[in-house]
């Protein structure tokens, strides 16, 4: 099944590892919908996928481990993320109790 582009977001955010905070960070994101007919925006996003910028906390992060990092976006919702590239590429989902 193809996936369906809902949108982009864009901004300044803060990357958490648990509570700690490591850094704020620019973040360039893909929202994701695995429902052809869906035609809403963030709501409905079943994944995201984009860049962040991680220069310079590249140990904090593999220390922090893949599947505890959060980052928070602009408008405060929060979405967990995992790094798929060295350069900062990232997937994730966003968190309900955002």
């Amino acid at each position: 099944m193809a996936r369906r582009l809902l949108g982009s977001l864009s901004g300044v955010g803060s990357l958490y590892a648990g509570d700690q905070l490591l850094r704020t960070t620019p973040y360039e994101l893909s929202l994701w919908s695995d429902d052809p007919e869906q035609t809403a925006f963030v709501e409905t996003a079943t994944a995201v996928d984009g860049h962040i910028d991680i220069t310079g906390i590249g140990e904090a992060v593999v220390l922090a481990g893949a599947d505890t990092l959060t980052l928070e976006l602009q408008d405060r919702r929060r979405v967990a993320i995992k790094l798929t590239s060295t350069g900062g590429g990232v997937e994730g989902r966003f968190l309900k109790d955002s």
